[in-house]
Parts: structure tokens; sequence; C-alpha cells
């Protein structure tokens, strides 16, 4: 499962941006489309900061969660509090850039970009080949019989 890791007082905790994780983000804060700029987490302001810190307490808690899922042995669970208290001002920027990394990491859909090559199916291709080949032939065919009807059912041309 996805996720970003991110050490804090010597721990390693997984910040994992889940559905559940959306829906009480919008249940606190409304729906929005524009998460960053409501919640305020990337602002130098007490309220980013303590909206940042909700939001890596409540990915973290996620991430355990998963971890627990997949069997592997519990850890405590990171708070609100140890985070709102644990950093010194200089560091704050690493937990603002692992949350938004976070974010964008649970947004992210691996969808194909239409400039991407795709696998070519040769047999394929050559019988699409061969059918265009095929139209445009029988289109030519078209046209020289109808070029021949409207010849002969068109009054002659005089001199």
């Amino acid at each position: 499962m996805k996720h970003i890791d991110f050490e804090f007082n010597g721990k390693t905790y997984a910040l994992s941006f889940t559905a559940e994780a959306l829906f009480t983000i919008y249940d606190k804060f409304g729906y929005t489309s524009d998460i960053l700029g409501t919640t305020h987490v990337l602002e130098p302001t007490l309220e980013g900061w303590k909206n940042c810190c909700w939001l890596a307490a409540l990915m973290a808690s996620q991430g355990e969660l998963q971890r627990r899922h997949r069997g592997e042995s519990p850890q405590q669970m990171l708070t609100l509090e140890e985070l709102r208290t644990g950093f010194m001002a200089a560091d704050s920027v690493l937990l603002r850039q692992a949350v938004r990394d976070a974010l964008e990491q649970g947004f992210h859909r691996d969808i194909p970009k239409p400039d991407e090559d795709e696998e070519v199916n040769l047999v394929l291709l050559e019988r699409e080949e061969a059918e265009k080949k095929a139209r445009a032939a029988a289109l030519r065919a078209s046209i020289s019989w109808l070029r021949r009807l409207f010849g002969s059912t068109s009054a002659p041309k005089k001199p």
C-alpha cells in the first residue's frame, strides 16, 4: 500500500493518505478540491501548523492501521500532541513536506499517458493496413463507376 516514510524522534512512521483520511478531512473542513489551501498546512501560521500536525497524525494512524492489517508488529500510534510539541521550528518544514508528499501520493493514479508507447500487435496492425487498402481500392472503383454512369446519362457535350 502506498505511504510516505517519515522519521520522528528516532522512529519511522508511515503517512498514508487513504479514503478514510480523505473523508475525515471533508468532515472536518468541508468538501474541497484544494485540501492544502483549505487546511492552510503550508502557511507559516499557528493554524497552519496545528492543521499540519493533525493531518500528519491522521495519516500516521492510517499508515499504522495498514501495517497492522499486513500482519506487522504494532507500534504506538503517533499523536497530535507529540507532533505539535516535538518539533524545532527549523524542522517543521520536514513535516509539512511529508504531509504534502503523502497527499500527492494518495491522489496519484497510475494512468498511462496518451503519448506513452503502447504495446503494438503487429498482426492486427497488418490487418488494419490491408483493410484500409481494400477500402481505398473499393472507393476508387465506386468513383470510377459513378463517373461512367454520369457520363452516360448526361447530354453530350457540344463543341
